[in-house]
């Protein structure tokens, strides 16, 4: 059991995403929303006998754990990972599944989440044309950007301020494309 491992393991969440703690609390707040349900969806699977199906829910699972640091859960979903590759799942592991996600999504709803300070739009000291181009490279290349570097750059964009506080909403929710499009659309 991953009693010894830390439900979340918040430094290490904090450093995959440079730093961006509103990044991550949308992220921790997205991974409530949409795997509080897993373990019944996998336990019908795998009463179903759809070991296939259950095996790509809890891959999932171990992967989005392991990259915003739900420790004890990537640790669990690791070992039902190699259970299901045998070609079945044992009461154990189904219990402690469903306990660790129950147990993380109980943690992070209960976590003081600090409302990020309300950005604020400066001259940028990149010409407009720079803004765009660089801004979108970034963009296409899945590159994270820092809130400084990102204000100056939408700045030097001269969107109004409702255009760029969307164009921020995008980014910040890894809307990529959508943002790369309004970018194109609104320049």
């Amino acid at each position: 059991m991953s009693t010894n491992l830390p439900i979340l393991n918040y430094d290490f969440a904090l450093n995959q995403l440079g730093g961006n703690e509103a990044l991550l609390s949308k992220m921790l707040g997205r991974f409530v929303d949409e795997f509080a349900n897993v373990p019944a969806e996998i336990i019908s699977l795998v009463q179903a006998h759809d070991i296939k199906n259950a095996k790509m829910k809890v891959h999932t699972v171990k992967g989005i754990s392991g990259n915003i640091g739900l420790q004890a859960l990537f640790d669990c979903a690791t070992r039902f990972d190699v259970e299901l590759r045998s070609g079945e799942a044992s009461a154990a592991i189904l219990e402690e599944f469903s306990k660790l996600i129950d147990n993380t999504c109980l943690e992070i709803q209960q976590m003081e989440h600090k409302e990020p300070p309300e950005l604020q739009l400066t001259a940028s000291t990149l010409p407009p044309e720079k803004c765009k181009s660089d801004l979108i490279v970034r963009l296409k290349r899945n590159e994270f950007i820092d809130d400084d570097t990102l204000l100056n750059l939408i700045a030097g964009l001269r969107l109004t301020e409702s255009d760029a506080k969307h164009l921020i909403q995008l980014i910040e929710e890894l809307q990529y494309p959508q943002a790369i499009t309004k970018i194109e659309e609104n320049t």
